[in-house]
């Protein structure tokens, strides 16, 4: 995997990574019961309202669900021109690989070693059989 590729997915990332928490974090502050004081001065009342659990409902729908978003492509990868693939058939993948390709996002510290050692391929993009290519290909 060529470098320029690497950076691509890295922003694409990052611009979700950014998408789910900014969308938490205003549903802290904004949502049904939310305050922003939680922000600088996080009791345990937070725990208790509305706001915080639909912003983690947030994080996590949006996290396992954002490559099926957009033509089947998350907000990151829309605006870094990326696409995911089906490794065998090199066609369009289904939902559920999508999903299933996200599923070991929580596993940051592995899917990092997964990475070195596959060089660029994701523990995820293994477990669905799935690869991610330039847009225009």
């Amino acid at each position: 995997m060529d470098k320029d590729m690497i950076l691509r997915r890295l922003f694409a990332f990052l611009i979700d990574e950014t998408v789910a928490s900014v969308g938490m974090v205003l549903l802290w502050c904004l949502g049904p019961g939310g305050d922003p004081s939680f922000l600088i001065f996080p009791t345990i009342r937070m725990a208790f309202t509305w706001a915080y659990w639909l912003g983690w409902l947030w994080m996590i729908g949006y996290s396992l669900l954002r490559d099926c978003l957009f033509a089947r492509r998350s907000l990151g990868k829309l605006c870094m021109k990326l696409k995911v693939i089906d490794m065998q058939s090199q066609a369009k993948v289904s939902y559920k690989q999508l999903v299933l390709r996200n599923v070991t996002f929580p596993i940051m510290q592995v899917e990092a070693v997964v990475a070195l050692v596959l060089r660029g391929k994701r523990l995820g993009d293994v477990l669905a059989k799935t690869k991610v290519v330039d847009r225009d290909l």
